[in-house]
């Protein structure tokens, strides 16, 4: 459990911890279109849905994981080794998209949070 906030020290749910992490997993999936729409991930969360596997994309280049993690870390202001160098491959093809109309309006008319935002303000 290092990735909880120490400040909580064992005061935090163990389950909805885990279960919030392997969302944020499912999220941060190389290939946009494996990732979860946000009404899955709002059911996943609010217990509505079961998190789905883990799936890798055994396609996701190797070398376009390595560019993106330089990336990320000398936009982050760490040092990445003996050079800083920022590459991108511009090459394609491209067949993933990251965004759809699914998921920049997904309708999910069972969710419960729209009525739960106005007890929490």
């Amino acid at each position: 459990m290092a990735l909880v906030d120490p400040r909580l020290g064992s005061d935090f749910n163990k389950e909805e911890m885990m279960l919030t992490i392997n969302v944020a997993l499912l999220c941060c999936n190389a290939t946009s279109t494996v990732r979860p729409t946000m009404s899955s991930v709002v059911s996943m969360l609010e217990g509505r849905a079961a998190v789905q596997e883990l799936v890798s994309d055994p396609n996701a280049s190797t070398n376009e994981i390595e560019a993106m993690r330089k990336h990320f870390e000398s936009s982050s202001g760490r040092k990445t080794g003996e050079s800083q160098t920022q590459t991108a491959s511009t090459e394609g093809p491209w067949t993933g998209s990251s965004t759809s109309a699914h998921d920049l309006y997904p309708v999910n008319p069972d969710s419960t949070y729209l009525d739960n935002r106005n007890e929490r303000n």
